[in-house]
């Protein structure tokens, strides 16, 4: 398992090393998103009163909480505050024990993005799809966000959820959070293993209060939510959680595993939905394992020179900064790699939730030379 966390640690150490000081540093802007939509965003926490919140850090909670950010369709060219790439204590957080001088909190605004806090949906009346995304251990959604907007754009409403106990840290809006502990190598199997179903459990929890989001008239999603066109994805140790969840899950209608090892061992049997396995440049046996289990219209996919954190804006963040967080001996450039990943996620949604031709996948591994996409034809 990548040591994801540990990995964002290495971009901002890294400024220390950049000709720019990060006080002379102009910033960067995620790649513009694509769609015919423009891009609002809220902050939602959630609590499952069925489940105690007893979390790595030694706090806990009456019940299990954990907070999502929900990106969704607004009007194109709408306007209106940007929401924050991260918010401070996340900030804060990640730069804990590193004195550089000119790195603070305040790099979390000078990476611009697109979504608009609040902004009334889209106009009209349409239902739109859900997707709902967790993020590799120790890490945030709001590190994903180049592919997240983008989604929104094109019609997805997309929700986030950072997990305690697997994201670094959750932050609540009244600014109290829980923070995941540090993990040596002998523990951290064990750990993974141990918290698995309970990231799962959130992932499957949000999916069931899909229905009050969309009758809450104080949110600006009320009455747009299509409860019959709803999907998971998520990166590393999150697809593997977003895959045990379309498993569990009768509403979930389609999975996009993004370079995650698979736990558990629900995926060592025929699945029944659609699912979509994407991996960078390296070989991992549990992908094979699924791949014989998966029905129709599931794909494997291979995408020459990505990183394992090329699947996020990191790689982008850190060449802005002059920087590489690159181990792949020929990698792919970090603007490539996110177009890749928003074409592959939306095309495998648009053609599984919105009965999008097929042959959309085939015209990615003909635009992208890069790519190897092989689908399945038929069930195991």
């Amino acid at each position: 398992m990548k040591r994801l966390w540990l990995m964002v640690m290495v971009l901002f150490l890294a400024l220390g090393n950049s000709s720019v000081g990060l006080a002379e540093w102009a910033g960067v802007e995620l790649p513009a998103v694509t769609g015919p939509y423009g891009v609002g965003t809220v902050v939602l926490p959630m609590v499952d009163s069925g489940r105690p919140g007893v979390y790595a850090d030694g706090t806990s909670s009456k019940h299990r909480e954990f907070m999502t950010q929900i990106w969704y369709p607004a009007n194109k060219g709408v306007d209106g505050p940007k929401s924050t790439y991260m918010d401070e204590a996340t900030a804060e957080y990640m730069l804990k024990g590193v004195s550089i001088p000119g790195v603070d909190k305040n790099i979390r605004f000078q990476i611009k993005t697109y979504g608009v806090i609040g902004a009334q949906a889209a106009a009209g009346n349409e239902r739109f799809p859900v997707l709902i995304f967790s993020p590799g251990w120790g890490m945030n959604y709001s590190v994903y966000q180049s592919i997240l907007e983008d989604l929104a754009s094109h019609g997805y409403i997309v929700v986030g959820v950072n997990s305690p106990n697997s994201a670094g840290i959750t932050v609540f809006p009244d600014g109290h959070y829980h923070v995941m502990p540090t993990i040596n190598e002998k523990e951290e199997e064990e750990y993974l293993s141990n918290h698995f179903q309970e990231i799962t459990d959130d992932l499957r929890f949000v999916v069931k209060r899909l229905p009050l989001i969309d009758s809450n008239p104080s949110l600006p999603l009320a009455g747009r939510i299509d409860f019959g066109r709803v999907g998971a994805l998520g990166h590393s140790y999150g697809g593997a959680a977003a895959v045990e969840a379309g498993i569990e899950s009768l509403w979930l209608g389609a999975v996009v595993n993004l370079d995650g090892s698979l736990w558990g061992e629900d995926y060592k049997k025929a699945i029944s939905k659609p699912m979509m396995m994407v991996c960078s440049d390296r070989e991992d046996v549990t992908m094979q394992t699924i791949w014989a289990n998966l029905p129709k219209r599931s794909y494997q996919v291979w995408v020459k020179g990505m990183d394992h954190m090329s699947f996020s804006d990191l790689m982008l963040i850190t060449k802005a900064m002059g920087q590489s967080l690159a181990t792949n001996p020929n990698p792919i450039d970090p603007l490539r790699g996110i177009q890749i990943s928003r074409d592959l996620v939306r095309t495998f949604f648009d053609t599984n939730l919105k009965h999008a031709n097929s042959n959309q996948m085939d015209k990615i591994s003909r635009e992208y030379q890069e790519v190897k996409i092989e689908e399945k034809h038929a069930g195991r």
